[in-house]
């Protein structure tokens, strides 16, 4: 993954201006989540090499001012590289911009006026610490945040009027610079460079052994380095150069910026891998991702999408436009530690446009089937449930109550895109287990059911099931006036594969009359007794049988078994039931509950007295 992390800082140094070069290798945005948009100056006026304190000064963080804030992270037991720190409390900020100014004063090389202003300003901030915490925390309390928002504190200078932030000064460049290449080779108070062959370019050059991209390859523990164990020597374990340190780094800062987003409570980014063989392949390759570069869902504000499938506008809908020669890798992954450690979740590699547009025609098939439009929203609105990995992320959470399915989900992520085999067993399990929670409490069924049957059709549909039986169909049921409504549902081409099992037919059936049942003593006595006999949705053959005798009874009892062309075709359905042998009692749970909730697709023609619940 990571050569074609560095084909992309290769597009960026080449194809995007030598304005993104340099120093914007290493300055960080301190705003990159959106959480810090608020900028506190410790502001002095200059003149003539000489200070004087202006007090704390307030501006809206702006994303064109990065390169001027100069924001580098620094270790978190010190300062940050430069006097340009986010805000946790006054006097922790405060000694981390301490710190920095004498670490950038005493690494300086030379005396000039930017050193002799710096050294200023570290003497007047160090002696009025009291008074500056203090004009801080007055700024912080007269400003309003939103929840999760913070400040960033920087120093800045007015000299005769012209304010200057931190990254114009000289000074702050030379220290900037000298990280630039100081962080692929000294850490842990060790040196680790070397002449060498680069693992990437194959040049023999200076090379460098604390190149680390994404935090996954780490020297810090004694067993990661040959060469005796020494950190030193890390340059021998893999070598780097100079050039292509850089164009990982670029390639990483593109990758957050353009590439990377979040669905279902994780975040990803995608990274294109083409095989550029003349100038046609490379035009395209660009203009792909000029594509993602305008795309706004690829982005941490608010307004973002939680859905990897659920909106056209997402990179899938970019890749599967692109030739077969441009391949993807995804990576979903978690930082921790605020961000010094980055945990890889899931990597899958070489994703083929061809197999994406796959998965989106399959997508768009099940988006436009009529069971999953027109559903009763809030306020009397009606929406279109659309398929996106959210919908099985729905069975499969992460929180106190239900646990942690993470790996299972991010599993069938993985199986989806790569083509193999997903257990329907255990989906199946995982969704009824959910429902039966649901039904427990008595709750609104039809989103879940509705979403854990939208699950089956896209996944049957890429042919990822195994152990998923066809069921066997042998009933012939003549088609007559009152029974018309039920064989052409059953028959509709859009969904009629569900439904390729007579046995599976009379259990969903049995559900539709339970339904109508159930509204029926709604409406009798306000309550629903009869649902106390579904036995919690844990059904099996037995129990379908007996539900369906005390539901011909109980209708019978009010004087309003209007379904004797239903019951009729339940009793011929249920014939097939010895040819059902292996469907399991979390199908049959299922396959019940589905008919409740749709029964409302099979009105009745109105009866009198009869006024069915919605």
């Amino acid at each position: 993954m990571l050569t074609a992390v560095m084909q992309l800082g290769e597009y960026v140094l080449n194809n995007r201006g030598t304005e993104t070069g340099g120093l914007l290798q290493v300055i960080e945005n301190p705003n990159e989540k959106g959480n810090y948009n608020h900028v506190l100056k410790i502001s002095f006026d200059l003149k003539d090499e000489d200070i004087s304190y202006r007090g704390i000064e307030y501006e809206e963080f702006s994303s064109e001012k990065i390169k001027k804030y100069a924001y580098k992270k620094g270790s978190s037991r010190g300062g940050d590289i430069t006097p340009t720190s986010k805000y946790t409390e006054p006097e922790k900020t405060l000694n981390k911009i301490i710190i920095s100014l004498n670490d950038i004063i005493n690494t300086s090389n030379q005396i000039d006026s930017d050193q002799r202003i710096f050294k200023k300003i570290q003497e007047y901030i160090s002696s009025n610490q009291e008074n500056i915490k203090n004009d801080i925390s007055e700024k912080v309390k007269s400003t309003t945040l939103k929840k999760g928002e913070s400040f960033i504190i920087t120093i800045t200078l007015y000299d005769y009027g012209n304010e200057k932030y931190m990254g114009d000064f000289e000074l702050i460049k030379n220290r900037l610079a000298k990280v630039l290449d100081e962080q692929y080779y000294s850490k842990y108070g060790k040196t680790s460079k070397g002449k060498g062959i680069c693992y990437y370019c194959k040049e023999e050059s200076e090379v460098f052994g604390f190149v680390n991209t994404y935090n996954s390859y780490t020297v810090d523990k004694i067993g990661f380095v040959s060469g005796g164990f020494k950190q030193e020597n890390a340059w021998r374990n893999y070598p780097v150069c100079a050039g292509c340190a850089q164009k990982l780094e670029m390639g990483k800062k593109y990758i957050r910026e353009n590439l990377t987003s979040r669905f279902s409570g994780f975040n990803y980014f995608v990274v294109p891998k083409a095989v550029i063989r003349d100038l046609e392949d490379e035009k395209e390759f660009i203009e792909i991702l000029h594509e993602f570069e305008k795309n706004e869902k690829f982005s941490t504000k608010e307004k973002t999408k939680q859905n990897l499938l659920g909106s056209e506008k997402d990179f899938l809908d970019i890749m599967q436009d692109s030739k077969n020669y441009l391949n993807y890798n995804m990576l979903v992954f978690k930082e921790e530690q605020s961000g010094s450690v980055f945990r890889i979740l899931l990597y899958i590699e070489d994703i083929v446009p061809s197999k994406v547009k796959n998965i989106l025609r399959v997508k768009e098939r099940v988006d436009e089937i009529g069971l999953f439009k027109n559903l009763p929203g809030k306020d009397k609105t009606t929406y279109d449930l659309q398929f996106g990995f959210d919908k099985i992320r729905t069975f499969f959470p992460n929180n106190r109550t239900e646990g942690n399915f993470d790996k299972s989900f991010l599993e069938i992520l993985n199986n989806v895109f790569t083509y193999k085999n997903i257990s329907y067993k255990f989906l199946l399990g995982r969704m009824i287990a959910k429902i039966r929670i649901a039904f427990s409490r008595e709750e609104y069924l039809e989103n879940l059911v509705l979403q854990a049957l939208m699950n089956i059709m896209f996944i049957d549909r890429l042919n990822l099931f195994n152990h998923k039986e066809r069921g066997v169909q042998k009933i012939m049921v003549e088609r007559t006036e009152k029974n018309k409504r039920y064989l052409d549902f059953f028959e509709n081409e859009s969904y009629s594969e569900v439904f390729s099992s007579d046995y599976k037919r009379a259990v969903f059936l049995m559900g539709v009359l339970t339904e109508k049942l159930l509204n029926i003593q709604y409406q009798e006595r306000g309550s629903r007794p009869f649902y106390s006999r579904l036995n919690g949705l844990k059904l099996d053959k037995s129990l379908v049988k007996r539900i369906f005798a005390e539901a011909i009874n109980k209708l019978n009892e009010y004087d309003k078994n209007y379904y004797k062309e239903l019951e009729y075709l339940v009793g011929m359905y249920m014939l097939g039931e010895e040819a059902e042998k292996n469907i399991s009692n979390d199908e049959i749970s299922f396959y019940f509950v589905l008919g409740m909730t749709l029964a409302k697709h099979f009105k009745e023609e109105k009866k009198s007295g009869e006024d069915e619940k919605q």
